[in-house]
Protein backbone atom coordinates (compact mmCIF):
# COMPACT_ATOMS: atom_id res chain seq x y z
CA UNK A 1 0.00 0.00 0.00
CA UNK A 2 1.27 3.49 -1.10
CA UNK A 3 0.58 6.23 1.96
CA UNK A 4 -1.15 8.67 -0.45
CA UNK A 5 -2.13 12.16 0.67
CA UNK A 6 -5.98 10.87 0.26
CA UNK A 7 -4.72 7.67 2.58
CA UNK A 8 -3.29 9.86 5.46
CA UNK A 9 -5.79 12.34 5.42
CA UNK A 10 -8.33 9.17 5.82
CA UNK A 11 -7.03 7.84 8.60
CA UNK A 12 -6.49 11.27 10.54
CA UNK A 13 -10.40 11.30 9.97
CA UNK A 14 -10.49 7.92 11.14
CA UNK A 15 -8.42 9.18 14.47
CA UNK A 16 -10.36 12.39 14.85
CA UNK A 17 -14.30 10.86 14.63
CA UNK A 18 -12.72 7.44 17.58
CA UNK A 19 -11.09 10.52 19.32
CA UNK A 20 -7.96 7.98 18.69
CA UNK A 21 -4.92 9.09 20.36
CA UNK A 22 -1.87 7.45 18.56
CA UNK A 23 -1.24 5.60 15.17
CA UNK A 24 1.40 3.24 13.98
CA UNK A 25 1.68 2.42 10.76
CA UNK A 26 4.26 -0.06 9.26
CA UNK A 27 4.18 -1.01 5.88
CA UNK A 28 5.90 -4.48 5.79
CA UNK A 29 2.50 -7.15 5.16
CA UNK A 30 0.76 -3.53 6.09
CA UNK A 31 0.06 -3.27 9.88
CA UNK A 32 -2.11 -0.56 11.61
CA UNK A 33 -2.33 -0.17 14.98
CA UNK A 34 -4.60 2.85 16.15
CA UNK A 35 -5.28 3.58 20.34
CA UNK A 36 -7.01 5.46 22.72
CA UNK A 37 -6.28 6.59 25.43
CA UNK A 38 -8.08 5.89 28.69
CA UNK A 39 -9.39 8.85 30.39
CA UNK A 40 -10.57 10.30 26.95
CA UNK A 41 -13.92 11.62 26.25
CA UNK A 42 -16.65 8.85 26.24
CA UNK A 43 -20.19 8.83 25.54
CA UNK A 44 -22.25 8.50 29.25
CA UNK A 45 -23.72 5.20 29.64
CA UNK A 46 -20.22 3.35 28.73
CA UNK A 47 -16.80 2.65 28.90
CA UNK A 48 -13.78 1.98 26.84
CA UNK A 49 -11.18 -0.23 27.78
CA UNK A 50 -8.03 -1.18 26.17
CA UNK A 51 -7.90 -4.57 24.56
CA UNK A 52 -5.66 -6.92 26.05
CA UNK A 53 -4.80 -8.12 22.68
CA UNK A 54 -4.37 -7.39 19.34
CA UNK A 55 -5.58 -9.67 16.38
CA UNK A 56 -4.73 -9.26 13.11
CA UNK A 57 -6.90 -12.05 11.18
CA UNK A 58 -10.57 -12.11 11.67
CA UNK A 59 -12.20 -14.35 14.42
CA UNK A 60 -14.92 -16.56 13.73
CA UNK A 61 -18.01 -14.92 14.22
CA UNK A 62 -21.41 -15.20 13.32
CA UNK A 63 -21.31 -13.12 9.99
CA UNK A 64 -25.23 -13.31 10.04
CA UNK A 65 -27.38 -10.17 12.30
CA UNK A 66 -29.50 -12.15 14.91
CA UNK A 67 -32.69 -10.74 16.09
CA UNK A 68 -32.10 -8.11 19.05
CA UNK A 69 -33.95 -9.22 22.29
CA UNK A 70 -36.31 -7.63 24.03
CA UNK A 71 -38.41 -7.80 27.40
CA UNK A 72 -41.69 -6.32 27.85
CA UNK A 73 -42.09 -3.51 31.04
CA UNK A 74 -44.68 -1.33 30.58
CA UNK A 75 -42.79 1.63 32.57
CA UNK A 76 -39.69 2.98 30.79
CA UNK A 77 -39.76 6.20 31.81
CA UNK A 78 -36.83 5.39 33.73
CA UNK A 79 -34.26 3.06 31.28
CA UNK A 80 -31.17 4.43 30.32
CA UNK A 81 -29.57 4.01 27.18
CA UNK A 82 -25.83 2.86 27.00
CA UNK A 83 -24.68 3.60 22.85
CA UNK A 84 -21.79 2.28 21.14
CA UNK A 85 -18.20 4.61 21.46
CA UNK A 86 -17.43 3.65 18.02
CA UNK A 87 -17.86 2.10 14.09
CA UNK A 88 -18.17 -1.36 14.31
CA UNK A 89 -19.42 -4.89 14.63
CA UNK A 90 -21.57 -5.84 17.95
CA UNK A 91 -20.97 -9.21 19.82
CA UNK A 92 -23.05 -10.46 22.52
CA UNK A 93 -20.18 -13.19 23.81
CA UNK A 94 -16.35 -13.60 23.43
CA UNK A 95 -16.72 -16.46 20.53
CA UNK A 96 -19.62 -18.01 18.87
CA UNK A 97 -21.52 -20.83 20.79
CA UNK A 98 -20.39 -18.91 24.02
CA UNK A 99 -23.57 -17.42 26.05
CA UNK A 100 -23.61 -14.12 25.89
CA UNK A 101 -22.08 -11.67 28.18
CA UNK A 102 -25.71 -10.33 29.23
CA UNK A 103 -29.38 -10.90 28.09
CA UNK A 104 -32.42 -9.49 29.02
CA UNK A 105 -33.59 -9.30 32.24
CA UNK A 106 -29.99 -9.83 33.60
CA UNK A 107 -28.56 -8.09 36.49
CA UNK A 108 -25.08 -6.50 35.94
CA UNK A 109 -22.20 -5.00 37.84
CA UNK A 110 -19.91 -2.07 37.47
CA UNK A 111 -17.44 -3.01 35.53
CA UNK A 112 -18.87 -6.17 34.13
CA UNK A 113 -18.43 -6.45 30.46
CA UNK A 114 -21.63 -6.05 27.93
CA UNK A 115 -20.21 -6.98 24.96
CA UNK A 116 -17.53 -6.88 22.72
CA UNK A 117 -17.13 -4.07 19.49
CA UNK A 118 -14.82 -5.35 16.57
CA UNK A 119 -13.21 -1.86 14.89
CA UNK A 120 -10.21 -2.27 12.38
CA UNK A 121 -9.65 -5.94 13.94
CA UNK A 122 -9.41 -5.09 17.75
CA UNK A 123 -11.64 -6.53 19.89
CA UNK A 124 -12.98 -3.44 22.39
CA UNK A 125 -14.63 -4.75 25.37
CA UNK A 126 -17.63 -2.30 26.28
CA UNK A 127 -18.20 -2.62 30.42
CA UNK A 128 -20.81 -1.00 33.00
CA UNK A 129 -20.41 1.95 33.85
CA UNK A 130 -22.95 1.95 36.77
CA UNK A 131 -24.78 -1.87 38.07
CA UNK A 132 -28.18 -2.39 36.85
CA UNK A 133 -30.59 -4.41 34.52
CA UNK A 134 -30.92 -5.36 30.98
CA UNK A 135 -34.28 -4.28 30.03
CA UNK A 136 -33.52 -4.24 25.76
CA UNK A 137 -30.90 -5.30 23.80
CA UNK A 138 -31.48 -3.36 20.91
CA UNK A 139 -28.89 -4.82 18.54
CA UNK A 140 -28.09 -8.48 17.26
CA UNK A 141 -25.47 -10.07 17.53
CA UNK A 142 -22.81 -9.71 14.96
CA UNK A 143 -24.77 -6.24 13.34
CA UNK A 144 -22.58 -3.73 12.49
CA UNK A 145 -23.26 -0.58 15.17
CA UNK A 146 -22.63 3.21 14.03
CA UNK A 147 -21.24 5.55 17.14
CA UNK A 148 -23.77 6.80 19.47
CA UNK A 149 -26.40 3.66 18.33
CA UNK A 150 -28.12 2.69 21.18
CA UNK A 151 -26.85 -0.90 22.00
CA UNK A 152 -29.10 -1.49 25.50
CA UNK A 153 -31.74 0.16 27.16
CA UNK A 154 -31.61 -0.06 30.81
CA UNK A 155 -32.62 0.56 34.64
CA UNK A 156 -29.73 1.82 36.62
CA UNK A 157 -29.41 0.05 40.50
Amino acid sequence: MELTTETIQALARIMSEEKLTSLALDQGNLKIEMKREIGSAQPSGISYREPQTVTTAPLPHHTQPVAAETIEIVDDAHWKEIKSPMVGVFFQSSQPGKPAYVTKGQHFSEGDTLCIIEAMKLMNEITAEMPGTIMEVCVGNGQVVEFGQVLYRIVED
